[in-house]
């Protein structure tokens, strides 16, 4: 029986393209095609879908957000992530999600075929050329000096940073919370402050470090 994939990216023509890409090969078939968020999850509900071909910018709703409400319903769904992100945020966020395959749109279209299948199968693929990020040089690393740090966080800034890392909004963690935007905002900068961190991607590995964030 072949693989049926749902692609999900904005760009009717990368979109058309990839289609006929997959269609020559005889293990593959194309279910269904998306071009924004709320239309994946959809299109995911009405449709057997075995590997979800994901771009990570995706109008209305980003693609990690995808990957993680698709996960959610369906946990046995193969995610494999289109992208020009050679980012190890994006990387270890996904990986987190539970997204199996991480793909480069630059890369040939046997990576893509290849990463597919392994993700069908219940393997991993990760594009070769992001192999060094797969690991991050601070998961698996405690250190006194890294904890102490965590425990200049008051227990509400720690609830944020959790929240923070996971991808929420500011209007999210503000409604999972029931506070405001602008104290999600004033926590944040208290947050990055305190541990004297500049980027999303280092509050991530911070995260990760102390334990707040698993990676799977």
């Amino acid at each position: 029986m072949a693989i049926r994939i749902l692609l999900a990216d904005d760009h009717a023509v990368f979109r058309s393209g990839l289609r006929a890409l997959l269609e020559r090969e005889m293990d593959l078939t194309v279910v269904g095609e998306t071009g924004t968020g709320p239309e994946t999850l959809k299109a995911l509900e009405a449709t057997k879908v075995d590997v979800l071909l994901l771009d990570i910018n995706m109008p209305g709703l980003s693609g990690n957000r995808v990957a993680e409400l698709a996960l959610q319903d369906k946990p046995s769904l193969a995610i494999v992530v289109l992208t020009m992100h050679e980012d190890e945020y994006y990387l270890q966020e996904l990986l987190r999600i539970g997204v199996r395959g991480y793909v480069l749109k630059k890369s040939t279209g046997t990576e893509v075929t290849q990463a597919i299948r392994a993700v069908y199968r219940g393997n991993s693929y990760i594009d070769p050329a992001l192999a060094g990020l797969v690991i991050s040089p601070y998961v698996g690393r405690t250190t006194a000096k890294k904890q102490s740090r965590l425990d200049l966080l008051t227990q509400r800034e720690q609830e944020v940073l959790e929240l923070l890392v996971y991808g929420h909004t500011n209007a999210e963690v503000a409604e999972k919370l029931h506070i405001s935007d602008r104290t999600v905002e004033t926590h944040r900068t208290n947050i990055t402050g305190k541990l004297g961190l500049k980027s999303r991607a280092d509050l991530v590995r911070f995260a990760i470090d102390n334990g707040l964030l698993k990676m799977e």
